[in-house]
């Protein structure tokens, strides 16, 4: 009789290991379909917080609208921002794009009644360079999905440790973090988000902090 060596059987059970866990699976087929929203929100960058309403079918350049600070008090350089905010304004608030980033090897870490927790290397994005893959490798993320459905309810990532991806460039810091409220047609979209970097390129040092929150989720436009 047959039997299979011990590298056909060791395969084996690495690609048993390797296969998708059923929630994951569920929250990669979780459907993206559903009515664009306007939406309240606040936003920090750096000693600014400013509030306002972001109307995603309005045409570009006038799809944001501030309501603090009033104009008369904005910073040098705020309404160049505000027209990079506005531009990148689409509707696209929901947390499924986050399961994008989850390999096939995630590990569940922790569970609740209605939750369970993984824990991976994320994947980098199709359009990454060298420098972002290298990161990737070394960052540590976790996902939490719902039980129900599979929906994405918070998602972070963070570097452990200092790393240098290249001889001129090192990265101190790497936190991103979102956590994610149900809209009314049962999909979650980032109510909370924050992302920090700090490190040097060029031997000049650099620094972000930016949050945003989802303060309110209006009718849908669309």
């Amino acid at each position: 009789m047959y039997k299979p060596s011990l590298f056909l059987a060791s395969s084996l059970a690495i690609t048993l290991s390797a296969a998708a866990d059923p929630l994951i699976e569920k929250a990669e087929a979780a459907s993206t379909e559903g009515p664009i929203y306007a939406y309240e929100m606040s936003y920090s960058i750096g000693d600014l917080t400013a509030t306002g309403k972001a109307d995603p079918s309005a045409p570009k350049g006038e799809r944001l609208t501030v309501y603090t600070p009033e104009k008369d008090n904005w910073p040098e350089g705020f309404e160049e921002g505000l027209e990079e905010v506005d531009a990148d304004i689409d509707g696209d608030i929901w947390c499924k794009d986050f399961i994008d980033m989850v390999p096939e090897n995630a590990q569940q870490v922790s569970e609740t009644e209605t939750t369970a927790t993984y824990a991976f290397t994320p994947k980098p994005e199709a359009d990454s360079d060298s420098t972002e893959k290298k990161l990737m490798k070394k960052i540590k993320a976790e996902i939490t999905l719902a039980k129900e459905d599979g929906a994405v309810m918070d998602f972070n990532m963070v570097l452990p440790k200092p790393y240098k991806p290249a001889m001129i460039v090192k990265i101190n810091t790497f936190e991103m973090g979102a956590s994610c409220a149900r809209a009314p047609d049962g999909r979650t979209y980032a109510q909370d988000f924050s992302f920090e970097i700090d490190g040097s390129a060029m031997m000049q040092s650099f620094a972000e902090k930016t949050t945003y929150s989802i303060t309110k989720l209006l009718d849908p436009v669309g």
